[in-house]
């Protein structure tokens, strides 16, 4: 049964990220889902995998860890290009 935990968790945290990132207007909420769903996918992975606690927790640690990396430098280009996190498109006069 502890599987079937795991699979629901991963499931609910992809419906999460999915429905915050279709109504996200900002890039931090953005990226917010991105990190949500990408614990869905650790999480089923998790579920799938016969590997041991430590080899998966070692993977799961770096790849978060790359991925958060990218997400802040994303962020930093873009606040620095545009001088706004706003994803909505400003209207020229």
């Amino acid at each position: 049964m502890e599987g079937w935990a795991l699979i629901g968790l991963s499931l609910v945290l992809l419906v999460i990220g999915l429905l915050m990132l279709v109504s996200s207007r900002d890039l931090i909420r953005l990226l917010i889902s991105l990190e949500f769903m990408f614990s869905a996918i650790f999480l089923s992975v998790l579920y799938t995998l016969n590997a041991s606690g430590y080899e998966v927790l070692v993977t799961m640690i770096f790849t978060s860890c790359c991925e958060l990396m990218v997400l802040v430098g994303v962020v930093v280009f873009f606040s620095r290009k545009f001088k706004t996190t706003s994803l909505e498109v400003k209207e020229s006069d």
